[in-house]
């Protein structure tokens, strides 16, 4: 049986330029890019939900 390479959701925004300044970037571009991915994934259509969702993931990943 042939095994198949899969991609991870991060390694797909790994190419992306990142345009903010970096003296003031706190967060990685990428996990931003993933956890705004995921949460419309699973049905958050503004910028709080995105938020009330990571916080769910978060919460329930420890």
């Amino acid at each position: 049986m042939e095994t198949e390479k899969t991609l991870r959701l991060g390694d797909v925004f790994v190419g992306i330029r990142d345009p903010r300044q970096g003296t003031k970037v706190v967060h990685d571009l990428v996990e931003l890019l993933v956890v705004a991915v995921t949460a419309v994934l699973v049905g958050a259509d503004t910028f709080v939900e995105m938020l009330a969702t990571n916080k769910t993931v978060r919460c329930c990943s420890k």
